[in-house]
C-alpha cells in the first residue's frame, strides 16, 4: 500500500492532451439488455415522447396522479436524478465524438436503471 501512496505523491501532472485523452470514452460492446433499452430510449426521444428538458414528460401521468403524496414526493426527488441521467445518455448517443457502444454508456444506463427502480419496484411510474 505504501508503494501506491508514494506513486501518487510523486506523480507528474498530466498534460492537457493527456487529460483530454484520459476523459475520452473508449469503444466497447455493451450487453444486449442495455442495447435494447437504449433503442427504446432513442425511439422515445426521437418521437418526442420523452424529453430530458421536461421532467414530467418521463412520467406515466395516469400512474403518477394516482400516487399518494408520499410517493409523489419520492418520485419527484428521484425524477431529478433520472432526468439528469437521461440527459447525459441522450448527449452521449447524439455526439459524433463518442462511440456507439461503450463501457461508460453501459454504466450510465445502469445508473439510470438503479435510480428508476427505486420507485418502480413499487409503482410503474416512468414511461420507459
Amino acid at each position: 500500500m505504501t508503494d501506491f501512496y508514494s506513486k501518487v505523491a510523486n506523480a507528474k501532472d498530466l498534460t492537457h492532451a493527456d487529460q483530454k485523452k484520459a476523459g475520452t470514452p473508449v469503444s466497447g460492446s455493451i450487453r444486449k439488455e442495455h442495447r435494447d433499452f437504449l433503442k427504446t430510449l432513442k425511439k422515445l426521444l426521437d418521437d418526442g415522447e420523452i424529453n430530458p428538458d421536461d421532467a414530467k414528460s418521463l412520467l406515466n401521468m395516469d400512474v403518477y396522479d394516482g400516487l399518494d403524496e408520499s410517493w409523489k414526493e419520492k418520485t419527484d426527488i428521484m425524477l431529478m436524478n433520472v432526468t439528469q441521467q437521461l440527459g447525459l445518455i441522450a448527449q452521449f448517443m447524439e455526439s459524433a465524438e463518442t462511440p456507439a457502444e461503450s463501457p461508460q454508456l453501459q454504466t450510465m444506463v445502469e445508473q439510470l436503471w438503479q435510480s428508476k427502480q427505486q420507485i418502480e419496484k413499487h409503482h410503474d411510474v416512468f414511461k420507459f
